[in-house]
């Protein structure tokens, strides 16, 4: 199984031709990561010279190091098979990655990355951001911030979205300034979370 990274993006959001990409000028290239299946879909057609594959070796130990930088409770990251699922949902699903490249714009690893949910209400398009994850080596860089811009580009620009939400615990002060930084307002209202029970 191997997975496709479209649509590169600079730090600043700028689009980058991989032809002449320079990777000391951008060491981390933000990318989309849709299922090598899907790549057909695109309306116009992808441009393969824009594409970079990634393998499921590579994702699966890159988000097995993230996810539990992510929450002390996580061991490990998520399954093959559950990534596969979601990215299967491109209308609801969207994940982001963080890489450094090599010359010729390969990807050779993965620094961070982002979900973003998005749903179609009766009123209105909303999205929520989940899992956004930097590794320790890259944190300070602007990575995070790029990662949150692409997302909420993602969520107004191609879901006209009109709200994001997100949720972050009170010691996670330097990611709330972040949040705040871009927009995000603190809601005055209650959350409510129903945990099923397990046999």
């Amino acid at each position: 199984m191997f997975f496709v990274a479209i649509e590169p993006r600079t730090l600043d959001g700028s689009a980058v031709n991989l032809a002449e990409f320079d990777s000391t000028s951008h060491p981390i290239v933000i990318w989309r990561l849709i299922l090598s299946s899907q790549t057909h879909t695109f309306q116009p057609a992808l441009d393969p010279s824009s594409t970079r594959s990634v393998s499921s070796t590579l994702l699966s130990q890159s988000l097995d190091s993230l996810f539990p930088q992510l929450s002390s409770s996580a061991k490990s990251g998520p399954s093959l098979a559950r990534i596969e699922a979601c990215l299967a949902t491109p209308q609801t699903f969207s994940l982001f990655l963080a890489t450094a490249t090599n010359a010729q714009g390969d990807i050779t690893t993965i620094q961070g990355c982002l979900t973003l949910i998005t749903l179609t209400m009766l009123m209105n398009s909303r999205a929520h951001i989940e899992d956004l994850v930097v590794s320790t080596e890259c944190r300070g860089q602007g990575v995070g911030r790029a990662l949150m811009q692409r997302a909420l580009h993602e969520a107004v620009q191609t879901h006209n979205c009109s709200m994001v939400d997100l949720t972050s615990k009170p010691d996670r002060i330097q990611a709330r300034k972040l949040y705040e930084s871009l927009g995000f307002q603190i809601r005055d209202t209650g959350a409510f979370r129903y945990y099923a029970k397990t046999s």
